[in-house]
């Protein structure tokens, strides 16, 4: 489980309470007022903004007579709390079957939330039980079985199912977690917000980076990026899609590259198209069938194949080829790993279906060869994947623009690839 930066348990930036008081400062303008709203005396809630601000590194309010009001850096932060809220908000009105999220009870239950709270229930759902969150978190286990009960006391809710050795989070207690870990993200991504608006040239992006993507057009993404944002912090993953779309849900990476699905996802995942790498049926140079001005079905069943596995889209796309040969060549090797799929190529005489942009791309002295022949089923485009409600942070948003403009130049490549001789 990625965890983000700023949220452990001794750092303030995590402490929801000074958040919630935050909120209630900027929503009545003045800590007395927010004071008397949520219960507590003024020198505690000065006390909590004091705190706030020295963890953040600079003011967020202007005091004054009138009342309390944000600086530039106050707003910003606020606009992150707000939709840390919103999340917050909305994941326990889905809880409590209250169709209005700004109801009274719903902001209640949310302001008891605390830390630890948050922290192990988002731990036990991510790690799968209350004993592999506690190993992850460095905490007893009493500890974590303690803020679980705390937890469904707070919200009226059965968020997990417990057995005689384990406790585990049930659906409900996993789409909660989920809710809670893309609310604190909010407050991970205030601080780069933040350091940004200090006109620091830094910032943290994660990416989720799907097999069978070339990953030199990444690499080419991410340097575009670096030469704009020298001191960012680039994360990369593999993974198959259903892997890294639970983690992009989870807020815990911000980006998905790769091919789109079809048909394409909705709701809460948005797809943008990047340029069309489509399917063909590739062998190494030199291999018997790469001179060969047409091929024919029985060609094609004449040699080995080496496929993804079936849970890559690919997969289907050669099945539906295969379905069509007289005969069924036999499946040698099975691999969702590009690396390994050009490796058999050039090692030995068999078949697969790779994309254009991979053929291009392919490494020094073992370019691959697209055969002469019509595949129709074998469309497929490229594109990035986020959440629709995210937000990205200036650095963020960067690398996305950089990332377009390689790929429209992978496009034009592309395009002059295929009309040269």
């Amino acid at each position: 489980m990625s965890t983000h930066e700023g949220l452990g348990p001794d750092d303030d930036l995590a402490r929801l309470r000074r958040l919630f008081l935050f909120d209630a400062v900027c929503e009545t303008g003045g800590i007395g007022l927010a004071a008397a709203r949520a219960g507590r005396t003024q020198p505690a809630v000065s006390l909590a903004i004091g705190k706030l601000e020295s963890s953040f590194g600079g003011a967020l309010f202007e005091r004054g007579y009138g009342g309390s009001e944000l600086t530039a850096e106050g707003v910003i932060l606020h606009r992150r709390v707000r939709r840390m809220l919103d999340q917050m908000e909305r994941a326990v009105a889905d809880l409590t079957g209250e169709t209005d999220v700004r109801a009274a009870n719903v902001g209640t239950i949310c302001r008891h939330l605390t830390d630890s709270q948050v922290r192990c229930h988002i731990a036990i759902a991510h790690c799968g039980s209350a004993a592999e969150a506690a190993q992850q978190l460095g905490i007893s286990q009493p500890a974590v079985h303690r803020a679980a009960r705390q937890i469904e006391q707070t919200v009226g809710a059965t968020l997990y199912r417990r057995r005689v050795h384990s406790v585990s989070a049930n659906a409900a207690g996993i789409e909660f977690a989920r809710c809670l870990s893309l609310a604190m993200y909010e407050i991970a991504q205030a601080r780069e917000d933040l350091a940004h608006a200090r006109g620091q040239m830094t910032g943290k992006i994660s990416l989720g980076v799907l097999p069978m993507l070339a990953p030199r057009l990444v690499a080419r993404a991410i340097e575009r990026l670096r030469r704009q944002y020298p001191d960012a912090k680039v994360t990369v993953d593999e993974g198959s899609h259903s892997q890294l779309l639970r983690e992009l849900r989870f807020g815990n990476i911000d980006v998905i590259i790769g091919a789109l699905r079809e048909p394409r996802l909705t709701g809460s995942i948005q797809e943008n198209a990047l340029f069309a790498d489509p399917y063909v049926v590739a062998v190494r140079k030199g291999h018997r069938l790469a001179g060969k001005a047409k091929i024919a079905a029985r060609d094609l069943a004449s040699f080995d194949w080496v496929v993804p596995q079936r849970d890559v889209p690919r997969r289907a796309v050669i099945d539906s080829i295969l379905a069509r040969l007289p005969g069924q060549p036999p499946l040698a090797v099975e691999t969702s790993s590009l690396a390994m799929m050009m490796a058999m190529l050039v090692e030995s005489d068999c078949i697969t279906l790779l994309s254009r942009s991979q053929i291009r791309e392919a490494y020094p002295g073992s370019e691959m060869v697209a055969l002469e022949l019509e595949t129709p089923e074998a469309s497929r485009v490229v594109g990035y994947t986020l959440r629709t409600d995210w937000l990205g942070t200036p650095m963020q948003q960067a690398f996305i623009e950089q990332l377009v403009q390689e790929c429209r130049a992978t496009q034009h490549d592309q395009d002059v690839y295929e009309a040269s001789p």
